[in-house]
């Protein structure tokens, strides 16, 4: 199915509140949100370049509870792949998993070929943790999943890229029956070895080349493909990064900038706006120069008060600065009556000697 069709579906499953819309968001996107809406369905569209042809995947966001059976069987029989989602600091959505396994299970007959995760979402919430990990993993093991179990984050980015980057991986390949005890060597958790690591920086380098911005969906090790799936074959794939992703991270990098903006450099931008709009009162209103340069000095002064830019000593001694000017000016008017008065007297006493 993979090699005819350009453009085929992945169904996200599982109840309502574990986490499907913003796991989804977070991998297309980058972007996460706390408000909570019940979803009945969306469609995330995602073009990826495997072995060089360009693929396109629906990842289909499915509501929690299922108010029309008919659609949860419409999504089993037609996807390619399923990504079934759990919440760790909640059993009964890990119990739902189970039975939704069960039902593909029972529709599809190809069920080692079919790309299957089971994801289990809010780690961040270990203080309240349901669900325990070995208890999962020996589940996912049975059930031959061990190599396509992940525990994850969506609220903070943790694991999101790994979960489907263990999916994309089984596109076109068979997973072999897991017999004998649970063994550890055969989960995701030894997915990545120092030899997949090489082989990430070459598909890095490899990626720079393409003339748009590619993602690389990183390669398990060679021990993992050998023990998790029957004859595998080797697939270089890239995700596309859609616009929204770039928006977001370019946004991302704005904000940055702004936050490390240096004091001298906002200071500097207030005394410009500032010196431009006193010159346009200057040339409208006719005003003198030494006004419109002392009302300069005020909106500055004010301007950078009011931005907190100044620590305590500076505003000290902006304060002083204030008071000496007031006092200069306060005293100005009396020392020239007093010398008009002293001048009158020496008119006076020189009239009186002649």
């Amino acid at each position: 199915m993979l090699d005819q069709s350009s453009r085929f579906q992945m169904a996200c499953l599982g109840s309502g509140g574990v986490g499907k819309t913003s796991i989804i968001k977070q991998y297309l996107y980058g972007t996460h949100s706390q408000d909570h809406s019940e979803t009945v369905e969306e469609t995330y569209i995602q073009t990826y370049k495997i072995n060089g042809d360009n693929k396109r995947i629906d990842f289909i966001d499915t509501a929690g509870s299922f108010v029309f059976p008919e659609m949860q069987k419409i999504y089993i029989a037609r996807a390619v792949g399923f990504i079934l989602v759990y919440s760790v600091n909640d059993a009964i959505s890990f119990e739902l998993v189970k039975i939704i396994w069960e039902q593909i299970k029972s529709v599809r007959k190809d069920i080692l070929s079919i790309p299957c995760v089971i994801v289990g979402n809010k780690v961040d919430m270990e203080n309240k943790r349901e669900v325990e990990t070995f208890d999962a993993l020996e589940w996912a093991y049975n059930e031959n999943l061990g190599g396509c179990f992940v525990e994850v984050s969506a609220k903070d980015n943790n694991g999101i890229k790994n979960a489907f980057d263990i999916l994309l991986e089984q596109l076109g390949n068979t997973r072999s029956e897991q017999t004998g005890p649970f063994r550890m060597r055969t989960t995701s958790f030894t997915r990545h070895q120092y030899q997949a690591d090489i082989k990430r920086k070459i598909l890095q380098r490899n990626a720079v080349k393409m003339k748009a911005n590619y993602d690389i969906v990183s390669p398990s090790s060679k021990c993992f493909q050998n023990l998790v799936f029957d004859n595998y074959q080797e697939k270089t794939i890239y995700r596309l990064i859609t616009p929204q992703r770039k928006h977001a991270l370019c946004h991302d990098n704005q904000q940055q900038k702004l936050f490390n903006r240096s004091r001298s450099d906002t200071c500097a931008h207030i005394v410009k706006r500032q010196r431009n709009s006193c010159m346009k009162v200057v040339r409208s209103n006719s005003m003198s120069v030494e006004k419109s340069f002392c009302m300069e000095q005020s909106k500055v002064a004010s301007s950078i008060r009011d931005t907190n830019l100044l620590d305590c000593q500076d505003e000290k001694s902006l304060q002083t600065d204030d008071l000496h000017q007031g006092k200069k000016s306060s005293y100005k008017t009396p020392l020239f009556i007093v010398k008009r008065i002293l001048r009158l007297v020496r008119k006076m006493r020189s009239k009186t000697t002649k």
